[in-house]
């Protein structure tokens, strides 16, 4: 039996119990601290520390960490491949696990793709359901490349990757619905930051084919609301539905092309560098548009090791600051829903340059830029 430890979190909303396994590659405090959602279905967040979404980190870490999972994933597995992230916490998260799967391995027989809540042009190849999201609705395209439609019909291996695994139900949800377009799928490979989910069992023999579950910290979380606890208003975050195909960049992940040779890119790196007037640099990610920003952050802190490079992204999650989110900037999203967007854990004056990355015509609002005295650049 597996040495584990038992950690609680009192909560304003309620007690967190985590029954984390001894040997976990990496540690509880390492990976993960304590937040509140303003959400009636989901009391508590697990807060990121390695994930550049809630909490500014180190583009090293956050690759470190992309290594770590991909390092866990068998380099002989079943092909073709399908790797498919979820959004928005967890795009970068995924593209970044298949790339250094795919660096590391040499293999070229795979896809990426994330999901979306943003309905485009193409092919929709399935909608499921996240039921304690706060949006829970997540659309699915076909890819627009020949080697990615070939893949996505004819996978062997599926790599479903998420920030963190805590029912499985979401998981479950969009592997039936992928099955459904290939049964020939045989194996599945669910992989997380951190996996607290008690069902891989039940999941293998609903799913009826082999579940792998990979991550950097397993165990079990239970959740005792506070009936006393009243959670403040949660704002509206479902879009308007309307076609975003103007204002998404014409390259994405969401079709399964590759966004991280765009000229865009590496002409923002040569930009950044020319005009850095002190050492702490904040590249910030806007909802699902976060690999490109992450991998500027990336390419900078290597080109400039005396830096200090920081990255994370604006999210539509409603938090409450309490706990490991110590403050919140509100603004309006990137693609007129009209939705408030957040960042956590960014001050104004705290670095010395910001930069907001964007895909498209996305472009961020003026409140979030004037707030952080930051500068707006698209990278996709």
């Amino acid at each position: 039996m597996i040495a584990s430890t038992v950690t609680r979190i009192r909560l304003p909303s309620g007690e967190l119990s985590l029954d984390v396994q001894a040997n976990a590659a990496w540690k509880l405090h390492d990976l993960l601290g304590f937040g509140v959602r303003r959400n009636p279905r989901r009391g508590y967040l697990l807060v990121s520390r390695v994930l550049g979404k809630h909490v500014p980190v180190s583009p090293l870490t956050i690759r470190a960490a992309h290594r770590a999972l991909a390092a866990q994933i068998a380099p002989d597995l079943p092909g073709q491949v399908l790797f498919i992230g979820l959004a928005e916490t967890a795009t970068a998260l995924g593209e970044g696990v298949a790339r250094e799967w795919a660096a590391g391995t040499g293999r070229s027989d795979f896809s990426f793709l994330h999901t979306t809540r943003y309905r485009q042009a193409g092919e929709l190849a399935l909608g499921f359901q996240e039921p304690h999201s706060h949006a829970s609705g997540h659309l699915l395209y076909r890819p627009a490349t020949p080697q990615g439609k070939r893949h996505f019909a004819q996978a062997q291996t599926l790599v479903l990757i998420d920030d963190e695994l805590s029912t499985g139900t979401t998981l479950e949800n969009l592997a039936r619905a992928y099955l459904a377009l290939n049964p020939g799928l045989e194996r599945l490979l669910l992989v997380s930051l951190t996996d607290l989910c008690p069902r891989h069992a039940e999941l293998q023999t609903a799913l009826g084919l082999p579940v792998l579950s990979l991550s950097l910290l397993k165990g079990h979380l239970s959740f005792v609301p506070d009936p006393a606890y009243l959670p403040p208003a949660l704002p509206g975050v479902p879009g308007n539905d309307d076609d975003k195909t103007r204002l998404l960049a014409p390259v994405s992940a969401r079709t399964g092309q590759d966004a991280t040779r765009s000229p865009l890119l590496s002409a923002a790196l040569e930009r950044l560098m020319s005009t850095l007037p002190g050492r702490r640099v904040l590249i910030l990610g806007t909802g699902e548009f976060q690999y490109p920003p992450y991998l500027l952050s990336l390419r900078l802190q290597q080109a400039r090791p005396d830096l200090s490079v920081f990255n994370s992204a604006t999210t539509r999650s409603p938090v409450t600051v309490w706990g490991q989110i110590g403050s919140a900037l509100e603004f309006f999203d990137n693609y007129r829903d009209g939705i408030t967007n957040s960042v956590y854990n960014v001050l104004p004056g705290e670095y010395h340059q910001v930069w907001v990355g964007y895909e498209g015509r996305a472009t961020p609002d003026e409140r979030l830029l004037a707030a952080l005295n930051a500068t707006a650049v698209r990278l996709a």
